[in-house]
């Protein structure tokens, strides 16, 4: 997250003297951010991350979710790293997929009863450790569009 610099486009010409251009990430009072540029970051209100193991030690999943407000307005989004292995005596390696997925405000509410939780419950651990992590290695892989994989990984928060 933050902002992106570079060259402005259009006429080439400077602006008038002692008017100052605006920046694409702290617009000015009532207008919007040029097309194209990147909107000003929300402050992280809340992150924590979970760490699933899956039954038989060769699947490891960090789940974690990140609350991003501004007072009014609220993202929620989920960071799905998954780790495998075909020896549970050997270290985990590097992650075999790594995913931030936006979540929909109509589970905004799972996703602070996860944090509220400490955890997730068992049935949404079962779902990220299986079908989700099952749905990011496809996605990775490209057998799988992306945002399947991402409302497969969001159904996390669903599971009861």
């Amino acid at each position: 997250m933050g902002s992106t610099s570079g060259s402005n486009s259009g006429s080439g010409k400077t602006p008038a003297s002692g008017t100052k251009p605006a920046s694409p990430s702290t617009p000015a009072s009532g207008t919007k951010p040029a097309a194209g540029s990147t909107p000003p970051a929300l402050p992280i209100a809340l992150k924590v991350s979970f760490t699933l193991n899956t039954p038989d030690g060769l699947r490891q999943i960090s789940f974690g979710l990140e609350k991003d407000t501004d007072g009014t307005k609220v993202n929620w989004t989920i960071t799905f790293v998954l780790y495998e292995r075909t020896d549970k005596t050997k270290a985990f390696g590097d992650p075999v997929v790594s995913l931030n997925v936006f979540v929909a405000s109509a589970l905004h509410a799972n996703a602070q009863a996860a944090v509220d939780n400490k955890g997730l419950t068992p049935a949404q651990t079962a779902h990220a450790t299986g079908p989700a992590a099952n749905a990011a290695k496809a996605a990775q892989a490209g057998t799988m569009p992306a945002p399947v994989a991402n409302n497969i990984i969001q159904n996390t928060l669903k599971a009861k």
